[in-house]
C-alpha cells in the first residue's frame, strides 16, 4: 500500500507542471549593465553580484540599469532599560531603463520587523540574510520583466 501511495505522489507531483522560475532564462540572452548606483552600498553590491550571475557578455540584448537602493534600521520599540527589542527594516530598491524607446520604473519595497537578539553577530548574520533575500527576490522579478520586454 505505501509503495503505491509513494508511486502515486510522485506520479502527481512529476505531472503537475513545475519548472523553477528560472528555467527559461539560459534560452534568453540578456546582459545588464549598471550605468549609475546610489544608496546603500551592501544592497548595491548584492544586485551587483547576482547580476553577474545572470547577464551574458556576449549578448546583444543589453539593458542599461539606473540603481538606486536605501536601507534603514528604525527602532519600534524598547525595554524598562531603554535597549532596543524590536526593528523595523526598510529596504527600498528601484531600477530605472529605457528599452525600445519607452523608460521602465520598476520599484520593490519591503518591511521586515526583526526581534533583537542578545548575540550582535547573530543579529547582524540575520539582518545580512533578510537583505539578500529580499535582493534576490527583487531580481528575480527584474529579470522576468526584462525577459518579457526583450520577448515584445
Amino acid at each position: 500500500m505505501k509503495i503505491k501511495l509513494i508511486f502515486f505522489l510522485l506520479f502527481f507531483i512529476y505531472g503537475c507542471g513545475y519548472t523553477p522560475i528560472h528555467s527559461g532564462v539560459e534560452t534568453n540572452d540578456l546582459k545588464i549593465v549598471i550605468l549609475s548606483e546610489e544608496g546603500s552600498a551592501e544592497v548595491n553590491n548584492i544586485i551587483k553580484n547576482q547580476i553577474k550571475v545572470f547577464s551574458k557578455e556576449n549578448s546583444e540584448n543589453i539593458f542599461e540599469i539606473n540603481l538606486k537602493t536605501s536601507y534603514d534600521k528604525i527602532i519600534i520599540s524598547k525595554d524598562a532599560t531603554g535597549t532596543a527589542t524590536n526593528y523595523k527594516i526598510n529596504t527600498k530598491i528601484d531600477f530605472k531603463f529605457n528599452k525600445q524607446n519607452k523608460e521602465y520604473k520598476i520599484g520593490f519595497d519591503e518591511n521586515f520587523n526583526v526581534k533583537n537578539i542578545s548575540n550582535t553577530y547573530e543579529q547582524a548574520k540575520y539582518e545580512k540574510i533578510i537583505i539578500e533575500n529580499f535582493t534576490k527576490s527583487a531580481l528575480d522579478k527584474l529579470i522576468l520583466k526584462l525577459i518579457s520586454i526583450n520577448d515584445n
